[in-house]
């Protein structure tokens, strides 16, 4: 019988040994719910090493070994990481399960991204620079609405991946950003052209 566990993977332990192939490790898992609780049971990713983190939020499906071992028979990366409410959600000494180190803080970086997706995509409708269908009937609306939700998506996971790479940082060059190791164009707090000169 399989089982199906989805949440944040919460844990990842390594038990390693020796045997007549040579060393060996063996990996199990804990996965911990959106409410902040975990699941009862261990999994178990037998020997190989799981393509997954502590704070990546996971569908897996296990099958029972015939001494109960859930053993994993897959793991899929789940994308729209839900923000977690309950016991995990904080961290601290009153808090019996403490939320994995980089989940927080992806979720927040996830719930911004959107947030600002959103607000883009309302400002590029105020003035009427957002390419749309324009039918007006039932079906052009329906084809708008799966448009722009798109579009959400699509600016979510971008700004989600700018902020979790800072990519946008070695692509877009700032007033004042250093070129070929010399400052251009920087201006102290009155306006005035500052120079590494006048410092030295």
């Amino acid at each position: 019988m399989s089982n199906v566990y989805q949440g944040f993977i919460s844990k990842i332990s390594t038990k390693t040994g020796a045997g007549k192939r040579g060393p060996w490790t063996l990996y199990s898992g804990k996965i911990e719910k959106e409410d902040g609780t975990e699941y009862d049971d261990w999994i178990s990713f037998g020997f190989d090493k799981p393509n997954a983190v502590e704070g990546d939020y996971v569908k897996v499906t296990t099958e029972a070994d015939n001494k109960g071992y859930q053993k994993v028979t897959s793991l899929e990366k789940l994308k729209n990481a839900p923000a977690k409410s309950g016991k995990g959600a904080a961290s601290g000494k009153n808090s019996d399960v403490a939320a994995p180190s980089g989940a927080k803080e992806r979720s927040i970086h996830y719930q911004s991204a959107r947030k600002d997706a959103i607000e883009v995509l309302r400002t590029l409708m105020q003035v009427d620079a957002l390419p749309l269908s324009s039918a007006k009937t039932k079906a052009g609306e329906t084809k708008r609405y799966e448009e722009i939700m798109a579009l959400v998506d699509k600016l979510t996971v971008r700004y989600f991946h700018d902020t979790e790479t800072q990519r946008i940082l070695d692509t877009v060059a700032d007033e004042g950003a250093e070129v070929d190791g010399s400052v251009t164009d920087v201006k102290d707090t009155n306006g005035n052209q500052a120079n590494e000169e006048d410092d030295a």
